[in-house]
């Protein structure tokens, strides 16, 4: 491709209006009808299609993926980051399903456990939950982290030689009958052509691929069981070392609102509304927690929610700032035990419930007063789930979602002078920093944090598992990301019509024996816990590439959108 002649546009949005006669764009629109409303021409629809929102008006800086290739390794993932239209052969088979009454489609998640090693000791896991998919035909299977924090599907391209592509599956797009390349604006790729490009910042790691329109089919091997879409997907060519090589899913599945795709042909569960499939325009995530024997009991819903996997009713919290889409709720406070943290006195408060986030994330400004408040003295044998420590709870309009030890500590105790996890955490930057682990085994500068704030002679601490989120307005900066802590804890449906979260209480094994023990906090978790990842989507850049006969050239042009929620 370097011998190539080409243009290269990276587009991408900045805070403050730009000199181009069409960059003063209403803050309403949505992203497809922004683009043509704006533009005509492939390239600079496809251009204005990857944009997303904007920093403060105080900041002028541009926020993209940036160019470093590698993602730090520590105990935090998130994976935290628009809908479509099915095939007539598949919205024929969609509608016989529903006539069929098999909805919702249940998919198994089983999760995965990689330890973090430490001076030769593990001193935490980290964890992901994945299900099966298939892609074209004959069908090309895979295994993806179902993830409400971002909003495409990604595999990796057989086109990629990367370590970490090699480590997983890959989508060979030549061996599908049912496959076409295609422009961000969803063209086909004329002949001798080069194709448009999007990379995808994580909360932690990036994506750098290429797009593809096939049949993406889910729900098992019988045609009464299973439902296929077609759907533009990402075909990656680059995916950072962390946290994809360290674990054994080969890709991601977005089922975020649709104002994060690049267009809409690009959301599954869009293409699948759209299809008239018979099912609730609902789905619903059961994540079993690290329960022993429970590591396939796991499971997303689509086309409604399993009332299987519920302890208590449903209720129910609207979406707060859809427009920006992330399934993300209103915080009215905060408490740590009797306490009302200052955080959310403002209202300013919002939590992301991100399925494809190991952690729970909190305001980074506030992340010492979370972990002075909520760590306490451990010993080297103990379970930290055991532990007495206060309860956090977060007050909803109407809600209440409490979470205790058994919910949010790490079960393996960590020794004085040990860090686990991410000193950043979740941040713009952060899908593009170079590999350089987070987690320290050097002695910490603060190791009375432990015991909140006393000096202690304890050899061990009980931590737990909240990473810091450093995001700038309109998305932060008081925002928290609610990831497995909570949702092992309750149920949720993600109601796409009503544009609202349901939350009850899971029928785990451990919410089962809590009740039974009249309300103490009692399970029998084993020790396999997580590192940090997250998939929510923080930055989306969208290169738009074509040859220019017998002249290299380039050029890029920044597009302004003062009101597109947060920088991609």
């Amino acid at each position: 491709l370097a011998q190539e002649s080409r243009i290269r546009r990276s587009i991408r949005y900045r805070s403050t209006v730009g000199s181009h006669p069409t960059s003063r764009l209403s803050a309403y629109y949505p992203i497809t009808e922004l683009a043509m409303s704006l533009l005509s021409g492939r390239h600079f629809v496809a251009a204005v299609l990857c944009g997303f929102a904007l920093l403060p008006p105080t900041s002028r800086a541009t926020y993209d993926v940036g160019d470093a290739e590698e993602e730090e390794e520590d105990d935090a993932m998130s994976v935290l980051q628009r809908p479509a239209m099915a095939t007539p052969a598949a919205a024929a088979s969609a509608a016989a399903v529903g006539a069929s009454s098999k909805w919702p489609i249940l998919v198994p998640l089983q999760r995965e456990s990689v330890p973090l090693i430490r001076n030769g000791k593990t001193v935490a896991h980290k964890t992901s939950y994945a299900g099966a998919i298939s892609i074209g035909h004959p069908a090309q299977d895979f295994r993806v982290v179902f993830d409400t924090g971002s909003a495409h599907v990604v595999v990796p391209s057989a086109a990629c030689s990367s370590e970490t592509c090699l480590e997983h599956r890959s989508y060979n797009i030549s061996a599908s009958s049912s496959a076409h390349a295609i422009n961000v604006d969803g063209s086909q790729v004329p002949e001798g052509e080069l194709c448009d490009q999007v990379t995808i910042g994580y909360g932690t790691g990036k994506v750098t691929g290429e797009f593809a329109r096939d049949e993406v089919c889910l729900g098992g091997d019988s045609e009464e069981t299973r439902t296929c879409v077609e759907v533009s997907m990402v075909m990656a060519v680059e995916m950072t070392t962390q946290p994809f090589k360290s674990f054994n899913f080969d890709g991601i599945f977005g089922l975020s609102l649709d104002a994060l795709a690049v267009a809409p042909e690009f959301s599954f569960f869009n293409r699948l509304a759209g299809s008239g499939f018979g099912g609730e325009l609902q789905f619903g995530v059961f994540l079993a927690g690290p329960d022993a024997g429970q590591e396939h009991s796991s499971e997303i819903a689509l086309g409604g929610h399993n009332s299987k996997r519920l302890l208590s009713p449903l209720q129910w919290a609207p979406v707060a700032a859809k427009k920006m889409g992330y399934w993300q709720i209103q915080i009215k406070e905060v408490r740590i035990g009797n306490k009302t943290l200052d955080v959310c006195k403002d209202g300013s408060c919002r939590g992301v419930v991100d399925t494809g986030t190991s952690h729970f994330g909190v305001p980074g400004s506030s992340i010492g007063e979370f972990q002075r408040a909520l760590t306490t003295e451990g010993a080297e044998d103990e379970d930290c789930r055991f532990v007495d420590a206060p309860s956090m709870d977060l007050v909803l309009e109407g809600i209440m979602l409490s979470l205790g030890p058994p919910n949010y500590m790490r079960p393996l105790p960590i020794p004085v002078g040990v860090e686990v996890g991410s000193a950043r955490g979740v941040t713009v930057e952060s899908g593009s920093q170079v590999d350089q682990p987070a987690a320290s085994a050097t002695p910490s500068s603060n190791s009375d944090v432990a015991t909140g704030g006393t000096a202690s002679k304890a050899s061990h601490s009980c931590a737990p598992r909240i990473m810091p989120v450093n995001l700038p307005a309109p998305l932060g900066p008081n925002l928290f990301i609610l990831g497995e802590p909570l949702l092992s804890r309750y149920y949720t449906v993600y109601d796409w019509k009503q544009a609202q979260i349901g939350f009850g209480l899971a029928a785990t094994k451990a919410n089962k024996e809590a009740l039974i023990q009249a309300g103490q906090a009692v399970d029998s978790e084993d020790e396999h816990e997580e590192e940090i990842y997250s998939f929510m989507q923080v930055t989306v850049t969208v290169s738009v590439r074509y040859k220019q006969a017998g002249v290299v050239a380039r050029g890029r042009r920044t597009l302004t959108a003062p009101g597109l929620a947060l920088p991609m």
